[in-house]
């Protein structure tokens, strides 16, 4: 009876280990997928200003200012061709880079909230540090898996002020990347990784850490009313990131 008890109850252990594995993957689908269409959102919004980024880092063109580049390029190529130039690469992006970066720090970080609930610890004890690799760690995974889409971006950006002679006149995102996976060899879809992911992981460990902390110490506050949850929590989101976010851009635009 103790052997067949003990049969027992490995088995249902086993099965509850993998119900919670399943349950885990699930979790962190969703937040990948909710991550991926905010972020879509984002880009139709922002585009042009990473139109003007690329644009004025790169050579074959003098700006005097990013006004000065969003007039010329405006006045050369329009709207979708110009400013809108390599949108699809920017959503492609949100699914590949932006779901893997959002997604995996909110499922790591509301893991380690678990952890402090069931230590009968405060929910939101952890430290900087902490969120800080958490950061870095979903951060380099997304860009690694995403620099196809950002190799993309940065070539449809880009491509409106070449010669004549030198554009590649890409037809969307799909034709960009399968072109230089025949034309150049698969592994060039890989260009720049390197400094891509220590950008990324420098960008999101800023912007995403430092989003946390700053809500906690905004809420705590209590401008923004009971745990900051005043219209829905909007308002303190949109300061927190507003404040990280040039946080993470100082500190990564060298690398950009």
């Amino acid at each position: 009876h103790t052997f067949t008890g003990t049969v027992f109850n490995y088995t249902n252990t086993k099965r509850q280990n993998e119900r919670n594995m399943v349950a885990a993957a699930g979790a962190l689908a969703v937040k990948m997928v909710i991550a991926a269409f905010a972020g879509m959102g984002a880009a139709t919004i922002c585009h042009p200003l990473d139109v003007i980024r690329v644009q004025m880092q790169t050579e074959g063109a003098d700006y005097k200012s990013p006004l000065d580049c969003a007039t010329q390029v405006y006045q050369k190529n329009g709207i979708r061709k110009g400013l809108y130039a390599g949108i699809s690469a920017a959503y492609l992006r949100q699914w590949l880079y932006g779901s893997c970066r959002i997604g995996i720090y909110a499922f790591l970080l509301e893991n380690a909230q678990q952890k402090n609930i069931s230590e009968g610890l405060p929910k939101n004890q952890i430290a900087l540090g902490a969120r800080l690799l958490m950061g870095m760690t979903s951060g380099g995974i997304g860009s690694f898996v995403g620099t196809p889409s950002e190799l993309a971006l940065v070539r449809m950006s880009n491509d409106s002020k070449l010669p004549d002679k030198q554009k590649r006149n890409y037809n969307g995102v799909v034709d960009c990347v399968s072109r230089i996976a025949r034309e150049e060899g698969i592994t060039k879809l890989w260009t720049g990784a390197q400094v891509t992911v220590i950008r990324a992981m420098l960008l999101s460990a800023c912007a995403l850490a430092f989003t946390s902390e700053i809500k906690i110490r905004l809420t705590g506050t209590g401008i923004f009313g009971d745990n900051g949850q005043n219209f829905g929590g909007v308002p303190l989101l949109f300061c927190a990131t507003l404040v990280s976010s040039l946080i993470a851009n100082i500190v990564s635009n060298p690398v950009s």
